[in-house]
Parts: structure tokens; sequence; C-alpha cells
């Protein structure tokens, strides 16, 4: 692997297209999301349940999008990144995963490359030091895949996601989007999912909870006002579509895991 430069300017795509941390927690319960899921443990192996079916000796995973699943990893450090389907690495594993539930990572890497992930001493390291790191590991990593398909947004999708970056904030209907691109909402909701593969309230609910997130985690505000201001009724709503998602709850991720961000 690249040596990296630890001077080097923090990437702004790790956190732009991905959520990213370590954790200690000794697992995570069954659930499941819309972006695909990185997980590789920085110790040794552990358990990973999916399709009704329990895995031992893992060392890593990769899980394709709305695919319920577990792991057990008592004692263990893991990286986990949580990728935008839509992304330059998400294009990468969509084109690996195919319909496939998931991919072990042992097809991928060689036993000495976990040795590569992350540098020996990175609890000691602030996160200016140690996101260049995982940026480039998972550059690395991705770089190992089958060359992927393109990418391809049109220029009418660039406006619709402008639009909604810049009114997370502020309720959003598919409604909202006609005056940007002049169509219907049924041709904006199948042009949506087809350009992003995913849905158009799936893709605001992740943009909102990175966002929130990202907020809360900066200490920008509390995690109760972030969740208000970028359209969650309450912390209660916000912790519910959380753990769907992550298989843990906000607070787990903030007080027991390590973001990077």
């Amino acid at each position: 692997m690249q040596q990296i430069n630890k001077d080097s300017t923090v990437p702004a795509f790790l956190w732009d297209y991905s959520i990213s941390f370590i954790t200690d927690q000794s697992g995570l319960t069954d659930h499941y999301h819309h972006c695909y899921k990185v997980v590789i443990s920085l110790d040794k192996s552990f358990k990973f349940s999916i399709d009704g079916q329990t895995f031992s000796g893992i060392r890593g995973y990769i899980t394709n999008q709305d695919v319920p699943h577990s792991y057990s990893a008592p004692n263990l450090n893991v990286l986990v990144s949580l990728i935008e389907v839509n992304s330059v690495w998400g294009v990468k594993l969509r084109t690996l995963l195919g319909n496939k539930s998931w991919v072990d990572i042992n097809t991928i890497l060689e036993p000495a490359q976990y040795n590569n992930v992350l540098p020996v001493n990175y609890k000691e390291l602030s996160n200016a030091v140690l996101i260049p790191y995982v940026n480039n590991f998972l550059d690395s990593f991705f770089s190992m895949m089958p060359p992927a398909q393109t990418i391809h947004t049109d220029d009418r999708m660039q406006r619709v996601l402008q639009f909604i970056d810049k009114n997370l904030h502020n309720p959003l209907e598919l409604e909202d989007l006609q005056p940007h691109i002049n169509l219907s909402t049924e041709r904006i909701r199948h042009l949506f999912v087809q350009q992003m593969h995913i849905s158009f309230s799936q893709y605001v609910l992740w943009k909102r909870i990175r966002k929130t997130m990202q907020m809360a985690i900066a200490g920008e505000s509390k995690l109760t006002e972030a969740c208000h201001r970028f359209g969650f009724s309450d912390q209660s709503h916000f912790n519910k579509a959380f753990k769907r998602i992550f298989g843990v709850t906000p607070f787990g991720i903030i007080r027991y895991s390590r973001v990077l961000l």
C-alpha cells in the first residue's frame, strides 16, 4: 500500500459519500440499509449472519442493499463504512455484488493485507491523520475489484440532487422537483431509481441522517436540535430510522464508536 503523507489534507469525499466509523461494540443486531456496507475486523475473525445462515471465521464482508444481517465480534475493533450507492465507490460495489446478498472480503484481500487497513497505532492518531489512511485503504481496496460500469446521471438529475442538498432542512416531496426538470411525479420517481439505484425517499432519509449526525458529532448543535433541523419530528423518530439502518442507536455510535468525520 502506498505510504500516506501524515500532513495530508483530509479528503472530503470520505464523509461526502460514506459514513465510516471504528467501533468496539460486540456486534450489531439484525438490520438493513439502502446503501452498501463494508465491514473489516482490525483484530481477528468474527461471526456473521445473513440469509438464515451464520458464518464463522469472517474477517470482513460487503453487503448489498436491503439485506437483513448481523454480526457478533466481542472484544474486537471493527471498521464499518456505509457507502452511498451512486458514488464512485458505490458503483464499484454494485458491479462486484450484482444480485448477491454479500461477498466475503477474504475473496478480495490476502491475509497479510489486513495488516494494511490501518496503522498499528491508529488509536493514538487524530482524525486529521487517520482519515487519509482510511481513504487510501478504501481506494486501494476498490482498485482490486473488477472495472465498474459507468456512472450516468444526466443534467436533470444533477439539478435534482443539487436542489435536495440545498433543501434538506425543508419538507421534500417529489412534487417539489417538478419545476426543476419539468416531468411528472411518476416519471421523476422512475428516473430517480433508474439513475440513483435508490428511491427518492430513501435517498433523502440517508442524506438527512448523515447531516444530522455530522452536526451532532462536530458539536455544531445538540442531537435533538439537529434532528429537528433536518426534518425528523423528534429524536425518537430519528433513533428509529437510524437503528433500522445501522443496527445500533445513534447514542451507541456517538458514545462507543469513533466516527471518521
